[in-house]
């Protein structure tokens, strides 16, 4: 680096020098370095390897969140934050170091997800972390996968929620998704959404939905939606007031029956 002696300064980039004024006000020249890594340097150097693997199961990974957060789509679309997208990428580069069976670069989050521990780092997923459904529902929720159904048990709305100010109803709804996450593929079936107002009496709510196409990894969701009356009708409340959660799976019975025959075999 050269000092530039002159009655007045020079500042910005000639050729392949640049001029720097520096915070005491002296002001240098110097030649430009090479920076960077060439596309053809990334691939073959094996400095760049757990780079490379960890790009590419992160890329498997920010494929299938995609379709992970369609799931139960109508819930998303008014209970989400901004962080939901990041959040699920993350969740599913967790399972998908589940894989134990292939070496790092080559695991799976389809091998992850097929582990009952992967499985359980989906549950408590919130699609807006700012409302939980721990902090949002003050009892706790029955859940019957196998049946399809979420239960509250003597349910007084105005004790047992959490309300934003300006709620004056809350919405109720459950969604049953059959997730085919080795071909990305995924059916859900909805219950009919009940609607209560805050002095609603104490009672048992029970929200049945559909059982859905497919025996894959079924997941339910519950959904908590807080609206305003304006006249006749009930305006939902923007979506960070709401609560959309993850809260059961279940592997129907002839699936797991296939995936013990799959894991006999490779014994064998």
């Amino acid at each position: 680096m050269a000092k530039v002696i002159a009655p007045f300064l020079i500042k910005g980039t000639l050729d392949d020098i640049n001029f720097v004024i520096t915070a005491d006000g002296e002001n240098y020249a110097r030649m430009k370095g090479k920076t960077g890594v060439t596309a053809e340097q990334f691939k073959n150097n094996p400095i760049f390897d757990r780079i490379r693997n960890q790009s590419q199961e992160f890329g498997q990974c920010a494929k299938k969140a995609s379709v992970f957060r369609q799931l139960a789509s109508r819930f998303n679309s008014q209970a989400k934050d901004g962080s939901v997208a990041g959040r699920t990428n993350k969740l599913l580069f967790e399972i998908l170091q589940e894989d134990t069976t292939h070496l790092q670069g080559e695991r799976t989050l389809i091998a992850g997800l097929k582990t009952s521990d992967g499985k359980e780092a989906l549950l408590l997923f919130e699609s807006n972390k700012l409302r939980p459904l721990a902090h949002v529902l003050k009892i706790k929720e029955k859940c019957n996968p196998e049946k399809q159904t979420v239960t509250l048990i003597d349910f007084t709305a105005n004790q047992d929620l959490d309300w934003p100010v300006e709620a004056t109803h809350v919405h109720l709804c459950a969604a049953t998704a059959n997730w085919d996450f080795e071909n990305d593929t995924f059916d859900t079936c909805y219950s009919t959404e009940i609607i209560l107002d805050k002095e609603s009496e104490k009672q048992t709510i029970v929200l049945t939905t559909g059982k859905p196409i497919g025996n894959h990894l079924h997941l339910t969701f519950l959904f908590i939606g807080f609206a305003k009356q304006e006249r006749k009708k009930h305006k939902i409340l923007h979506r960070k007031n709401n609560t959309a959660t993850l809260i059961a799976h279940h592997t129907p019975l002839n699936n797991k029956l296939s995936q013990l025959k799959e894991k006999i075999i490779l014994q064998k």
